[in-house]
C-alpha cells in the first residue's frame, strides 16, 4: 500500500424545500447501452411534499420495496406499483440512514438528539435507539459481511463501529480532514474518502487502527467510493470530475478516466445491474455537478466511461436495486426548470435506461 504522507443506490419521489425540490428519480435499463448515450425517457411521476432533503435510499432483500428517509420519517413504496406502502415516523430528522436486507432491519441517525434509530422493515417499526456520544452523525455505512455499523461524525471527524448484533460500540477511530464516503471489503478493512489530502484512508475495521492512506493518483478531492467485494476494487469520484480503480490488494490506483464536470458526489456499484443481458457491472457517481456518470464493468481488470446523463439539479442520494434493475436517485431542482417531458420541476421522476442503437454487450 502506498503512504503518501505519515499514514501508512421505476421512480422517483419529491419533497419541497423552500426554493427546491428534491425529486426521487428512479431508472432501469432493460439491455446493454451505449458507453457515450445512456438514453433516457420519463415514465412515470409522483409528487410528494416535504420539508426536508432525501439522505437514504435502501431495499429489502427481495428487492420489491424501497425505503427512503426524508425528514422525520421513512417511507415504504411497492417497487412494482410505486406507491406508498408505509411511513415510519422517527423521532427527529434523519441525518443518513442504512439498511440491512438480511434481517429485515433500517438504521436512522439522529443528529439531534444525537442517536442511532433501530427499526424493523417488515412491518415498519421502531424497534429501539441507542445514544451517541462523540459528535452528530452525518452518515452511515452498513457492512454485511461483519454485521457492522459504521457511524461517521464529520464534526468530530471520528468513525464509530457499532456490532449491530448487540448494540455494542466495539471501536472508534479519529481522522484528520474531513472524512468523505465510507465503504468496506468483505475482509473487515474500511476506506474513506479523504478530500483534504488527496487519499483514501484505510482503516482496520475490527480494532478501528488507520493502517495507511491509498493516493488517488489523477483524481483530485476524493468524496465518493464504491466497493466491488468480487473483485476487490475500489471506485472513486473526485472532485475535479476525475474517477479512478484502485486495486485494494496492492494499494495503488491501476485504471484513471479523465477529469469531467467538476463537483462532490457518491458512488454505488452493482454487479449485473440491469439483468444478465446488459453490463457485468456498473459503478455510478453522481452529485452537485448536475450529472449521473457511469463506469463500466467489462471485467475485473477492464474499465471504460459508460457516459454521462444531464441531470438538472444536485443529487443527495442514490441506490442500486440491482434485483429490479433500478436506480432511485435523490434530486434538488429548482422550480424555474423543467423536465425532459416538459412537466413542472418538483415531480418524482421514473426514468428508463433503453439500449442505444448497435450497443454491444
Amino acid at each position: 500500500m502506498s503512504t503518501p504522507t505519515k499514514h501508512l443506490h421505476f421512480g422517483a419521489i419529491a419533497r419541497c424545500v423552500g426554493a427546491y425540490t428534491l425529486p426521487l428519480m428512479l431508472w432501469m435499463a432493460s439491455g446493454p447501452l451505449h458507453a457515450a448515450e445512456l438514453p433516457l425517457k420519463v415514465i412515470h411521476r409522483i409528487a410528494v411534499s416535504g420539508a426536508a432533503p432525501v439522505t437514504g435510499i435502501g431495499f429489502d432483500v427481495s428487492g420489491a420495496q424501497a425505503y427512503v428517509a426524508t425528514g422525520n420519517a421513512v417511507d415504504a413504496f411497492d417497487v412494482a406499483s410505486f406507491r406508498q406502502a408505509g411511513t415510519l415516523q422517527l423521532p427527529a430528522v434523519a441525518a443518513a440512514m442504512a439498511i440491512d436486507p438480511s434481517k429485515g432491519k433500517g438504521y436512522a441517525a439522529i443528529a439531534a438528539p444525537s442517536e442511532l434509530v433501530v427499526f424493523q422493515l417488515h412491518p415498519l417499526r421502531i424497534e429501539s435507539t441507542i445514544p451517541l456520544h462523540d459528535g452528530a452523525p452525518s452518515a452511515l455505512h452498513y457492512a454485511s459481511s461483519e454485521r457492522a455499523l459504521y457511524v461517521l461524525s464529520r464534526a468530530s471527524s471520528s468513525i464509530a463501529r457499532w456490532d449491530v448484533a448487540n448494540g455494542k460500540l466495539t471501536g472508534q477511530v479519529h481522522l484528520s480532514g474531513t472524512p468523505g464516503q465510507m465503504t468496506t471489503d468483505a475482509r473487515g478493512t474500511l476506506y474513506v474518502a479523504n478530500a483534504a489530502d488527496n487519499a483514501i484512508d484505510v482503516v482496520d475495521g475490527h480494532d478501528m487502527n488507520k493502517l495507511g492512506a491509498i493516493p488517488t493518483r489523477d483524481c483530485v478531492g476524493p468524496t465518493g467510493l464504491a466497493m466491488d467485494l468480487v473483485g476487490r476494487r475500489l471506485f472513486v469520484s473526485c472532485r475535479d470530475g476525475a474517477r479512478t480503480v484502485i486495486d485494494t490488494d496492492l494499494g495503488f490506483t491501476f485504471e484513471s478516466f479523465p477529469a469531467g464536470t467538476p463537483g462532490s458526489s457518491q458512488m454505488t456499484f452493482a454487479m449485473h445491474p440491469f439483468g444478465a443481458g446488459g453490463w457485468k457491472g456498473v459503478a455510478l457517481s453522481a452529485g452537485d455537478n448536475g450529472e449521473l456518470a457511469a463506469l463500466r464493468m467489462k471485467s475485473f481488470v477492464n474499465y471504460s466511461d459508460g457516459g454521462t446523463h444531464a441531470l438538472d439539479g444536485k443529487a443527495q442520494a442514490m441506490a442500486l436495486n440491482a434485483s429490479a434493475g433500478q436506480l432511485w436517485l435523490a434530486l434538488a431542482r429548482s422550480p424555474s426548470t423543467k423536465t425532459e417531458a416538459g412537466a413542472p420541476a418538483g415531480q418524482i421522476e421514473l426514468l428508463v435506461l433503453t439500449p442505444s442503437e448497435g450497443a454491444t454487450p
